[in-house]
């Protein structure tokens, strides 16, 4: 077995390193602009945990990137989702253990929206980008409906999601770090330790591949939706849990294009491949801590607009640079780009 050179490490943890840089950059400019101590543990576990939502969602995104695939729906997916526990929440009268209830049907809600996305991208062989945009404008629709058309906040839901994502453990680190951690070791299980996971890779470099061993594509393609789904559903219901158990039909819309910027950033690549999980957490953490910072400085608005502009571009061109280094690293063995090199 190779042994790994100082580059290969460097290029597998220079985003871990540029993290700590962005931390490091905002405690000097806290104590320089408004002697303010940025690595203060209640910042640091309140960050932690707010951001944990966004990691779960990460995960079923992951694991639709590195299928080769793109999902624009899931912010509207996760609001509808939302939307229907609440009301079902706000009708339920027989008390005890109905929550349960609720928690499955927005967890299979969200299985089955995800699932509709994979169907439809199997059946119509379109590149998902124009698939889930309409999917997106139906969820968004289907969620105003749900409400009569008007913008509604449901408050005061169970308890037991102010449990499942909210109640304080050690500072202001909550229960939403301890479901983040569980979520993110299934999702890196399934990817290294399964058939499915290899098929996972597979799928988003060589679906040839993957129908020359037997595997039918376009049921990979919709399990890996569903499979996202999941963690979709159970990421809503985190994030109702720290929002003190009330939603209203943002909760989660545009949060998608925050994940997959945090992904690329991370080194998953866009189009399937590459990637993993750990490296969708330190990108979608990474994000977390420039918004974070910017809002603890008090920097306009629009800077944190523009500062994101800057790092969504980025990680496009990162992901742009990593995809021609390894068409040009297969190009000096064989000659050939890597689709015609495999085959």
């Amino acid at each position: 077995m190779q042994k790994k050179k100082l580059k290969d490490y460097f290029q597998e943890y220079i985003m871990v390193l540029v993290l700590i840089l962005v931390l490091v950059v905002f405690e000097i400019l806290g104590y320089t602009m408004a002697n303010r101590n940025f690595f203060d543990i209640s910042n640091l576990t309140t960050l932690i945990s707010q951001k944990a939502y966004l990691v779960i969602v990460g995960v079923g995104i992951t694991f639709i990137m590195l299928g080769g695939a793109m999902d624009l729906s899931t912010g509207y997916l996760l609001s509808t989702v939302g939307m229907v526990m609440a009301l079902i929440d706000g009708n339920a009268k027989g008390g005890g253990t109905f929550f349960l209830i609720t928690f499955a049907a927005g967890v299979i809600l969200a299985i089955l929206l995800s699932a509709f996305n994979g169907v439809m991208y199997s059946w119509l062989a379109v590149f998902p980008f124009i698939i889930t945009l309409g999917s997106q404008y139906l969820f968004q629709g289907a969620t105003y409906l749900l409400t009569g058309g008007q913008s509604k906040v449901f408050s005061k839901l169970d308890p037991a999601f102010k449990a499942f994502g909210g109640t304080p453990i050690v500072s202001s680190l909550r229960t939403s770090v301890i479901v983040m951690i569980i979520m993110v070791a299934i999702g890196s299980f399934i990817l290294n330790k399964t058939h499915f996971g290899r098929n996972v890779y597979a799928l988003g470099s060589n679906p040839d591949a993957v129908a020359l061993s037997g595997v039918s594509v376009a049921k990979m393609r919709i399990a890996v939706f569903a499979l996202a789904g999941l963690f979709f559903g159970i990421a809503q219901i985190v994030n109702i849990g720290m929002k003190n158990g009330s939603v209203q039909q943002s909760f989660g819309v545009g949060d998608e294009f925050t994940v997959m910027a945090g992904a690329m950033l991370g080194g998953v690549k866009m189009g399937g491949g590459g990637g993993k999980i750990s490296n969708m957490v330190v990108g979608v953490y990474l994000i977390g801590v420039l918004q974070y910072g910017m809002n603890y400085l008090n920097f306009n608005q629009y800077w944190i607009y523009v500062v994101l502009g800057i790092v969504l571009l980025a990680a496009i061109s990162l992901d742009t640079m990593q995809t021609r280094a390894a068409i040009n690293a297969a190009k000096k063995v064989s000659g050939k780009p890597p689709k015609e090199a495999a085959a």
